[in-house]
């Protein structure tokens, strides 16, 4: 009998290690991945703020270039041919330089206010992600960077860009003058590059056109958010016909997985704990193992991460997507994947060593002669 009951609990000891190792995993994953802090912690680790500028200029000269679809300024309105070649953006843009578009990037989008912009952004997902409440639009404040077009940094931007113009043509010359007349919009001032003595006429019908594409910047801009279905809801409805909706079903089981691994303890303590000696046992050697178990997977984890992750993303992901693109996408996977192993690493050492405490104590106790559940002794019984 106490054969059998201790092979029963050696089952539940296994299934405890692997269902303790296993929510261990979970529920990192969900403390990381579901958190901002998490995100901006990946973001400034991986510098890519500074590298914002540069990226978006790659994806520039790789699509909004090529893309058949935009307009040159002196097109007629309408979708030209895939072939045209006049297809694109107005000429002005088309000149530019990577270093030119990286300077007017980086100046009007500072690192400072990207690392504001987007970490209010996160704050507002994942705040209405971890809400049982209706979840609200994100929005995104643009005072700041309407005030800086508006004000000397849009105005050098502008500069600059002109600088890069070819010098004005007479034709040119005269439609500048009419502008001065009759007012006209700021791409119109950067087709060419007016001498420098034009450039008093010039200076101040550039500013009243910044001053008006600046106005027609909103103040605020808002989205949906994006783990709201069409109704605005993220109540829990039916497991597996909606992504977003079984991700929410997932996440609240997960919130009570923990007594998974509980109730396999406690099933083992039940067959198999018949003294203090037993318990300190029979819970250290499964609380070791487990906490070997997560130190072992959170240092093997990230070298096998970094040699598959971004052979499964090449794997994975269409051709159209830009190697820039994956580049920023493999380092914030890896920024990210690190936290949660540190955290597994943590909190598998401390359940490690609480379990290496249990059977060090354990040879330190006396074994007990008489154990909880024993028959009682034939002389111990009163005969009547």
């Amino acid at each position: 009998m106490r054969t059998c009951s201790r092979f029963i609990a050696g089952i539940f000891a296994f299934l405890f290690i692997v269902s303790a190792s296993i929510m261990l995993l979970l529920y990192n994953l969900d403390a990381t991945l579901l958190n901002s802090e998490a995100y901006k912690i990946a973001l400034i680790e991986e510098d890519i703020y500074a590298r914002l500028p540069g990226f978006v200029v790659q994806q520039i000269q790789h699509g909004i270039m090529d893309d058949p679809r935009l307009d040159s300024h002196d097109q007629s309105d309408g979708d030209p041919e895939p072939g045209d070649p006049e297809a694109g953006p107005p000429a002005y843009l088309r000149i530019l330089s990577d270093d030119d578009w990286e300077y007017l990037i980086a100046t009007l989008l500072e690192p400072e206010w990207l690392q504001t912009t987007v970490e209010s952004a996160l704050d507002q997902v994942f705040d209405n992600l971890n809400s049982d409440a209706p979840p609200e639009p994100i929005s995104i404040s643009l005072v700041e960077l309407k005030t800086k077009f508006e004000g000397p940094v849009g105005y050098q931007a502008v500069l600059a860009l002109l600088e890069k113009q070819p010098p004005c043509s007479a034709e040119q010359l005269l439609q500048l003058g009419a502008d001065q007349l009759f007012g006209g919009e700021v791409d119109e001032f950067l087709f060419c590059k007016p001498p420098e003595i034009l450039m008093d006429v010039v200076d101040p019908l550039m500013r009243v056109a910044i001053q008006s594409a600046a106005s027609a910047i909103p103040d605020e801009m808002e989205f949906e958010h994006p783990f709201s279905d069409v109704s605005g809801s993220t109540d829990i409805k039916e497991f597996g016909d909606d992504p977003i909706q079984s991700f929410f079903i997932a996440r609240s089981f997960l919130r009570f997985g923990f007594l998974i691994p509980l109730a396999f303890l406690f099933l083992m303590t039940v067959f198999a704990v018949r003294s203090v000696r037993d318990w300190l046992l029979w819970w250290g050697v499964p609380l070791l193992l487990t906490g070997l178990i997560g130190l072992s997977l959170s240092a093997l984890s990230l070298p096998i991460l970094g040699w598959a992750f971004p052979r499964l993303i090449n794997f994975a992901v269409p051709a159209s997507v830009k190697p820039e693109t994956l580049a920023i996408g493999v380092d914030l996977g890896n920024a990210l994947f690190r936290q949660v192993t540190q955290k597994i690493m943590v909190q598998a050492g401390i359940i490690a060593a609480i379990g290496f405490a249990f059977v060090i104590s354990a040879f330190f106790v006396k074994p007990s002669s008489k154990e909880i559940g024993d028959p009682l002794p034939e002389s111990s019984v009163t005969q009547e």
